[in-house]
């Protein structure tokens, strides 16, 4: 296992095409139905090598929002589809039966069946990262490597639970109820740079974390359904695994990073310092050539026995 600073970076970076249409949210805007569930999913890019790009559970999170900026320039080198978790975004609500991060891993291994896809690589972000590894645990054969970005899962090691950011998710929609204010508050507690926090930004996470209603705010993290102890397997990944954290992320401590790093057993560590959670958003062009260079150098292949 290695560790990495964010002046490292990856050695390879692919050519942009000549000529290429713009990728938006709508034309890459795409769905499957898996057992009786409809999932909302966008897709660029062709070729044998897939990426699955999970986001995280915090409200007015979907996977436009957390990874449209990275779309274009990881569809470059692989077929990606960004997922909407069941209950967010587009995608419609599952019944958490028996955890967090287990039925939604159950629901995507499906779906790449129902798309025809043996195996893909798992990008997952905060909770998308836990669901990410519940994949590599429960549906091995369908995982080729994994990219756990500040990751749900792990244990933290020294800092403060529950965290400043966990309790500004868990309250979003208590009391009075969602509002820009409380967005606001909250995205630029996720960022450490608050110039990222534009108005517009405000306004797509708030609208999006009042659409569908109750119904849909049920599927929210804030809804406090039990989590499973991924950490306790975390010993069974046999894939390869690049773990990348802000060293200011304050819903989940880079500490937690560090558990995962001594867990997995083959993984490596790369920190961005001045920068919170949302790495792809905050560091995008870094975290997409981060990314592309693991994958290149980590060959796709059969899980190690």
């Amino acid at each position: 296992m290695t560790t990495g600073t964010h002046e490292q970076l990856p050695r390879k970076t692919p050519e942009a095409p000549e000529t290429r249409e713009p990728l938006t949210r709508e034309s890459t805007s795409r769905f499957v139905t898996v057992g009786g569930t409809r999932i909302h999913y966008h897709e660029a890019g062709t070729g044998p090598e897939v990426l699955l790009c999970v986001h995280g559970g915090a409200p007015g999170a979907s996977g436009w929002g957390n990874f449209g900026t990275n779309l274009a320039e990881l569809s470059r080198s692989a077929r990606v589809l960004v997922v909407d978790l069941p209950g967010y975004g587009r995608s419609d609500a599952i019944e958490l039966s028996g955890g967090k991060y287990r039925p939604y891993a159950d629901v995507f291994a499906a779906m790449l069946s129902e798309l025809g896809i043996e195996r893909a690589s798992v990008v997952g972000l905060a909770t998308g990262g836990a669901v990410a590894i519940a994949m590599a645990l429960h549906h091995a054969e369908r995982v080729d490597r994994l990219v756990l970005v500040s990751s749900a899962g792990g244990v933290p090691l020294f800092s403060t639970m529950p965290s400043e950011g966990q309790k500004a998710i868990r309250s979003y929609y208590a009391g009075e109820g969602p509002s820009r204010e409380k967005m606001r508050a909250y995205l630029r507690m996720m960022m450490f740079d608050p110039a990222l926090v534009t108005d517009e930004l405000v306004e797509e996470r708030y609208l999006e974390s009042v659409a569908g209603g109750e119904e849909r705010r049920a599927g929210a993290e804030s809804a406090g359904v039990p989590a499973e102890p991924l950490w306790q397997e975390l010993g069974r990944i046999k894939v390869p695994t690049l773990i990348v954290w802000g060293t200011e992320n304050r819903v989940q401590g880079f500490d937690n990073a560090l558990f995962l790093l001594k867990q997995i057993p083959d993984a490596q560590l790369h920190l961005f310092k001045r920068t919170g959670l949302w790495v792809p958003y905050e560091r995008a062009s870094e975290f997409t050539r981060l990314v592309l260079g693991f994958l290149a150098e980590h060959p796709a292949g059969p899980a190690a026995a």
